[in-house]
């Protein structure tokens, strides 16, 4: 529990410095303002899952704010611009909906989003038998411009 702490700790302080900046329309789309609710949050990490395995750079680039980070299980930051890069590369290859897939399968797990005003964390946590009590991720959004922004990931390893 102290990890969690520490995490949401270094989630808040990305949260200050990278929130003014996320506040853009969708690229393309005439989409209204989503819900300030758990279930939009869930909603938005799903989509934004959908762009990553679709190749779509463009609404990867928007759902994420500027200085999104993302931190590996190795303790590796990836900013923004490589993130966009990758799901650019993947331009819809089956392969790497086959991976997500396989990687689903081998770890089943429920979504928990906990609201704090315009801020949001979204846990996925493992629902496998022995280990219902595991974070494999952790997901901090903000909610800018009628929208929640990805500002901040990070991610457990797999042993």
């Amino acid at each position: 529990m102290q990890s969690i702490a520490i995490l949401a700790a270094s989630a808040l302080f990305a949260i200050a410095l990278t929130a003014p900046a996320v506040a853009r329309a969708a690229p393309g789309s005439a989409m209204g303002p989503e819900a300030r609710t758990a279930s939009a949050v869930h909603a938005a990490d799903d989509a934004w899952e959908t762009a990553e395995e679709q190749g779509n750079a463009p609404f990867v680039d928007w759902l994420l704010a500027p200085d999104y980070r993302s931190i590996g299980s190795g303790g590796k930051a990836t900013d923004k611009a490589a993130i966009v890069a990758h799901a650019r590369a993947f331009d819809k290859l089956p392969e790497r909906a086959a991976k997500v897939a396989a990687w689903k399968a081998a770890h089943p797990s429920r979504a928990v989003v906990t609201l704090f005003g315009d801020t949001a964390v979204l846990n996925w946590i493992s629902t496998k038998a022995g280990e219902e009590q595991r974070i494999y991720s952790c997901d901090i959004f903000v909610y800018r411009g009628g929208h929640w922004h990805a500002i901040y990931s990070q991610h457990a390893d797999e042993s």
